[in-house]
């Protein structure tokens, strides 16, 4: 009984977030002949319905089950079940826009990116469980051992888990040669470089740590003097002062106020749910704004260090274009500016008309958010 409910769950999930994604999927394939940015601008709505589809589908199926069959087992098995059905169920999706990607890569990229969502979001569930409901000694113990891990994952605990799963390696002989002329050249110290797998062009700067992470793609498809500008904007980020790297180590305590839950609600009824969310949306917009500030510093460092000019500007848009990211976002408080943005603030206006933003969801993800709440109501007034 047990194995057909999580057979049942898995592979319901599976199905459906299929569908979303295959239907999602049409104006991206109708669009083939279509500039870079209008396919961009297509396809984001069935990314971003893909990544909260993998949430709303487990709860979707829980709670038809609870409707269905009042009676029957209800596990958080069931859940789990489903959500790991719902993430293979993006697997075609995936395919379709990268049809470099094998399933066996795609495996590997998604233990990988799961096995560092599970770890943040598991550490706050096990907080919250733990946290007591009234202030004291056990809550502090909590809260600091929520933080120690915290903060192991900011300094280096991340990389070495990424190292663990063979996602990410030392920096091959032509990476490490250009980090290490152009952080000379910017006298910036860089501890370690390293070379990240996956699809997806990218780079990233630690600097908790002083470490800069460039993806192989990104190696693949730029030359080196744009893996040089590139470099610079990821060396700029390791220049921002103590004070900046104390903000960043703020904002990644976002969720950080939510294993305060209980004690609130505790202490103060319903009314407590709103401290934790309060300090959640007043973390989120520090971060935001902190982001998009030194963002903007490190175009403008990235600028001055690019051997001639436009090469930083064409090698931002060559990221953008490999990974069929919108050059203009969704809306204006994203961690980075428009593409667009960026690349007139360089100095170079792009060979089109500025894109329209994109949609958030597609059709079907807002049937699918709506049918959620659909049936939470009718789980509600059913008693």
């Amino acid at each position: 009984m047990v194995a057909a409910q999580l057979l049942a769950h898995f592979v319901c999930a599976a199905c459906l977030s299929w569908l979303a994604n295959w239907a999602g999927l049409v104006p991206w394939r109708k669009s083939a002949a279509a500039h870079w940015t209008e396919r961009a601008r297509l396809l984001w709505p069935v990314r971003f319905t893909a990544g909260i589809n993998i949430f709303l589908i487990p709860l979707m199926l829980s709670l038809v089950q609870d409707l269905l069959f009042p009676d029957s087992p209800h596990s958080w098995t069931n859940m789990l079940a489903a959500f790991w059905g719902a993430v293979l169920g993006c697997f075609p999706c995936d395919r379709e826009v990268f049809p470099q990607l094998g399933f066996r890569n795609w495996l590997h990229q998604a233990v990988a990116g799961w096995g560092i969502r599970f770890g943040i979001w598991g550490l706050l569930i096990i907080g919250c469980i733990l946290m007591p409901e009234n202030f004291g000694w056990l809550m502090l113990a909590v809260a600091t051992g929520y933080l120690l891990i915290h903060f192991a994952i900011q300094w280096g605990l991340l990389l070495k888990y990424l190292r663990l799963v063979k996602f990410l390696s030392p920096a091959e002989n032509r990476l490490r040669q250009i980090v290490s002329s152009t952080s000379a050249h910017m006298d910036v110290s860089v501890r370690a470089s390293w070379q990240l797998e996956g699809v997806m062009a990218l780079a990233f700067a630690f600097p908790t740590t002083n470490e800069v992470v460039f993806s192989r793609r990104l190696l693949e498809i730029c030359t080196d003097e744009e893996i040089a500008a590139i470099c610079a904007h990821e060396l700029a980020h390791l220049q921002e002062g103590k004070t900046i790297l104390a903000g960043r180590l703020l904002g990644s305590l976002a969720i950080f106020p939510l294993i305060f839950i209980n004690p609130s609600i505790h202490q103060f009824g319903i009314f407590g749910l709103l401290l934790p969310y309060l300090g959640l949306i007043a973390i989120i917009k520090f971060t935001r704004w902190l982001s998009l500030r030194m963002e903007k510093r490190a175009d403008a460092l990235a600028l001055n260090e690019q051997s001639r000019e436009g090469v930083y500007a064409r090698a931002l848009e060559k990221l953008y274009r490999e990974n069929i990211l919108p050059a203009v976002n969704v809306n204006d408080r994203q961690t980075h500016p428009h593409l667009y943005d960026r690349m007139t603030a360089a100095g170079i206006t792009p060979d089109y008309l500025r894109p329209a933003k994109p949609n958030r969801l597609t059709v079907l993800g807002w049937a699918y958010v709506v049918s959620l709440g659909f049936l939470f109501g009718l789980l509600v007034a059913r008693g």
